[in-house]
């Protein structure tokens, strides 16, 4: 994890814990003006980063989250060009609802697939001090008649369907996409995940009436686990599958 750093307007004290760390300090700036101080705050210790993995502000990334283990990975792609690398992850402050996919507006679950993040998802004006909608429901949940909407990466500790990462995670998460699109990449993919999939993990499940969905998602993080690259999503029949 990224070490925190000052605020310019606001103290941040760096904190060792998760409990700690939900204890938020907001700027309640106008939108723009939010971002772009948390932008500035952010950049100097993310191009620092980055640097130590040969890439740049600006590259594409790419993120991934698993509920159970409430973990939030954010990967980099140095030069645009390559494999992915991790940049960083970080706990997930607070994810409501349980295992399985969201299904409904207001059953408060966060979703599980394949989503993405594009220019005109990003929310500087946030009550969640910066935000990104993820993208559900996307078509793979439409095409099997899940509803709902704004489902969100934010900041703070509190969750109604969406992962709260902290207003300093959230700043650091958001310079990097905001950067990523105006280098040029349209969407950031997202991939949400009930746990960490392998066969072994599914062996628990065997009875569940998600086993066949966990199934699919599961040969979607394999193939970036081997690749290095998000892979290409074919959706046949109510189903995911890997293209190619």
């Amino acid at each position: 994890m990224i070490t925190r750093r000052k605020t310019i307007f606001v103290p941040v004290l760096a904190l060792p814990a998760l409990a700690a760390a939900c204890s938020d300090q907001r700027l309640e700036l106008p939108g723009p003006q939010r971002a772009a101080v948390a932008v500035e705050r952010a950049t100097p210790m993310v191009t620092a980063r980055l640097r130590a993995l040969g890439a740049s502000l600006g590259d594409p990334v790419f993120i991934r989250a698993f509920k159970q283990e409430k973990r939030l990975h954010l990967y980099v792609q140095p030069g645009g060009a390559g494999r992915f690398v991790e940049f960083a992850n970080w706990p997930i402050c607070a994810a409501s609802g349980v295992l399985g996919p969201k299904k409904a507006e207001g059953d408060k679950q966060v979703p599980e697939g394949v989503y993405g993040v594009t220019p005109e998802a990003m929310n500087n004006a946030s009550s969640y001090h910066l935000s990104m909608n993820v993208g559900y429901p996307n078509a793979f949940d439409q095409a099997v008649g899940r509803t709902g909407s704004f489902i969100m990466i934010h900041g703070r500790c509190e969750s109604v369907g969406c992962l709260a990462m902290t207003d300093p995670v959230i700043e650091d998460i958001w310079t990097l996409v905001s950067a990523a699109h105006r280098a040029g990449q349209t969407k950031v993919d997202v991939h949400i995940f009930p746990f960490v999939l392998s066969a072994k993990a599914l062996e628990s499940h065997t009875q569940s009436e998600h086993l066949a969905f966990w199934t699919d998602l599961m040969a979607i993080q394999n193939a970036f686990d081997t690749i290095g690259l998000p892979p290409t999503i074919a959706i046949h029949a109510g189903r995911y599958g890997v293209a190619g």
